[in-house]
């Protein structure tokens, strides 16, 4: 037996465990004494959230020993030891596409919760955290001091390769168009549009120019051409030019895209440095809840795929 059932089993856990009526009277003081928040939200279970909490509630489960890789914590099961924390535990749901329903307390007062995957999660002072894709997963990592997974919003910034004598312009909508075709081979959302915007660097930085451009049908390693020149039709309408702005070149995340993926975003920016107006910034942030399962899997790759790519900058350098 490991130590991980020596501490569920210790604290009274068993397969099969079903607490019904304990459980669902807590879920109803939970429900029943909260007070909702903006908009009218209020806790509501789920399926997943019942059975963890069948399963699970009432226990008071102890650290074993001082921990793998932080400290070892205990944890009480019981979700009106959380149900104040609807507001945070809602923003976090949305962040992540799942709802979410309080699940108990830890001996450092860390709250947590379950989603509608069934995943365990925590808020504390030092943040949100995923502790186990299921609840088991995660009372294990409590008690035996595994570390959990951070949620947080990552950026990710590199030089991109440019072609000597090439319009910046076109550099950095080849270099988007890279971006394109990763965001959809690695399934984040297949985009439709890029969105060009052009800021004069005199003055205070004026905005002169923020339009979308459809792509255009075909293939597009061939999409550059005539994407360039709808840009440089825009540009010359608002009587500016490239020289001396800063011109932004996002990937159009598509209307549709549903949270997580829609925190997503990818961007080529040049322009923006006097000394050097022809360097290339590629750019790819995600929101929190893009940070842990399948979004999160899918960002990194995303992440590896343009690194690789913006190393040819490096190597033509």
């Amino acid at each position: 037996m490991t130590s991980n059932h020596d501490a569920l089993t210790a604290a009274g856990w068993h397969d099969g465990r079903d607490v019904r009526d304990d459980a669902m009277s807590a879920v109803l003081k939970t429900i029943a004494f909260v007070e909702p928040v903006a908009g009218g939200a209020t806790w509501v279970l789920f399926p997943a959230a019942e059975q963890a909490l069948r399963a699970f509630h009432g226990l008071r489960v102890s650290p074993v020993g001082p921990g793998r890789s932080v400290a070892a914590t205990g944890c009480v099961v019981d979700p009106t030891e959380a149900r104040s924390a609807l507001r945070p535990f809602m923003l976090l749901g949305e962040s992540l596409g799942s709802r979410m329903f309080p699940f108990g307390r830890t001996d450092a007062d860390a709250l947590l919760a379950v989603d509608e995957q069934g995943r365990l999660f925590s808020i504390d002072h030092g943040g949100r955290w995923l502790l186990g894709r299921t609840v088991r997963e995660g009372l294990t990592a409590l008690s035996e001091g595994d570390a959990p997974h951070r949620i947080a919003a990552r950026r990710w910034v590199w030089t991109a390769p440019s072609t000597p004598g090439e319009t910046p312009l076109l550099n950095a909508v080849r270099t988007a168009l890279v971006a394109v075709y990763v965001l959809h081979h690695r399934r984040v959302y297949s985009a439709r549009e890029l969105r060009l915007t052009v800021t004069a660097l005199r003055g205070i930085g004026v905005e002169t120019l923020d339009r979308f451009i459809p792509l255009p049908g075909g293939l597009l390693e061939d999409a550059a051409a005539p994407l360039v020149a709808t840009a440089m039709a825009l540009i010359e309408s608002e009587g500016t030019t490239e020289l001396g702005s800063e011109l932004k070149v996002s990937v159009g995340r598509p209307p549709h895209t549903s949270g997580p993926l829609s925190s997503v975003a990818c961007s080529v920016r040049t322009g923006h440095y006097a000394a050097t107006p022809t360097v290339m910034e590629l750019s790819l942030s995600a929101g929190m809840g893009a940070s842990v399962g399948r979004a999160g899997a899918a960002v990194r790759l995303c992440a590896e795929d343009l690194e690789r790519y913006s190393r040819q900058a490096e190597i033509d350098r």
